[in-house]
């Protein structure tokens, strides 16, 4: 991961906008999305300002690299986790064995040069974990573009080339683009996203 050293002026922006009113409104349309496919204990990995997180079933676990959005959040009662390891990848070293039934990446994978290899080390380590559903959020064309630090532009078309849909132990059960369930408005609109739920297989564990 090719990111920044995001500090307290980047937690300060985003606790910020997170309060925001109107962006509040709009911003629960699309966690409405998550939140449909996020059952039991949910980890939500790069929880930022915690909007998601907040809102998940109770006893749900955020993992964030920004120390200060960390002290925050856990302020607020959440209970949060600092990033550990290897930064070029996402790490669930520190959640428990069968604690977690779902694990939530969202505008998170976009940030890695290999994305699909990131995508597939965390499958495995879920179904290791005993997580069996695993939701993915990306940005479209155009908010894939509007940030330096994105690395890898993934589409449904860069999944099924590297075998990260339907197979090997893994299953999607749902896809879709918002907001307009089309993948062309991604190249208009900057907010346009694809999610990809994933139904996991614990035989996937130790690949």
């Amino acid at each position: 991961m090719n990111e920044p050293s995001f500090g307290d002026r980047y937690a300060a922006s985003q606790l910020a906008r997170r309060d925001s009113g109107v962006r509040a409104r709009v911003k629960q349309l699309y966690l409405d999305r998550i939140l449909r496919f996020a059952t039991g204990v949910t980890v939500d990995v790069g929880c930022g300002a915690g909007q998601l997180l907040e809102q998940l079933p109770a006893g749900s676990i955020g993992i964030e690299v920004n120390p200060a959005l960390v002290a925050a959040l856990r302020s607020r009662g959440l209970n949060v986790l600092q990033v550990a390891g290897d930064p070029s990848t996402i790490s669930l070293g520190t959640v428990q064995p069968g604690v977690a039934s779902t694990v939530v990446l969202s505008h998170v994978l976009e940030h890695f040069d290999d994305a699909a290899r990131v995508l597939r080390r965390l499958m495995v380590d879920c179904s290791a974990l005993g997580v069996s559903r695993l939701i993915i959020v990306v940005p479209g064309a155009v908010g894939y573009r509007s940030d330096a630090t994105h690395r890898t532009f993934v589409t449904l078309d860069y999944l099924a080339a590297h075998a990260l849909l339907d197979g090997d132990g893994c299953r999607v059960v749902h896809r879709s683009f918002f907001p307009g369930d089309l993948q062309a408005i991604g190249r208009l609109f900057i907010y346009h996203e694809l999610m990809v739920v994933y139904e996991l297989d614990a035989t996937r564990a130790g690949r």
